[in-house]
């Protein structure tokens, strides 16, 4: 019995501080040239959350909690297979473009349906 317990003890533990500081750890900021931000959006393996808006250099904060890469898909073959359910549970980044304004949205697909996720859960 109190090997049970200590067994529950250390799983408590390990989840609630190791995950908790590890999630902490790996969201990174790092100042880059303005010019190689959007680039970095495509050859980064972290998942970009946001930039700031400096002219010469930017602050960008990244998601580092898991490794990730940039695809690009038939637009046609993935509304097919959204529909037909076969993407329930991905998670993907949408990212627009409109002139020089950028919107970032993080997004995992819940049965057919995609909905907005903080980038913070983009590993979980």
């Amino acid at each position: 019995m109190k090997k049970i317990a200590a067994s529950v003890c250390l799983l408590w533990l390990c989840l609630s501080f190791g995950t908790a500081q590890g999630a902490e750890d790996c969201i990174k900021t790092m100042n880059q040239g303005a010019a190689t931000v959007v680039q970095g959006m495509y050859e980064q393996s972290c998942a970009t959350i946001s930039w700031s808006s400096g002219v010469i250099t930017k602050d960008v904060k990244y998601n580092c909690c898991g490794p990730s890469t940039t695809i690009r898909i038939n637009g046609a073959d993935w509304e097919r297979l959204r529909n037909e359910g076969k993407l329930d549970g991905f998670r993907y980044q949408k990212f627009e473009s409109s002139g020089n304004n950028y919107t970032l949205s993080f997004r995992k697909i819940v049965g057919k349906e995609p909905t907005n996720i903080a980038p913070e859960d983009f590993f979980k």
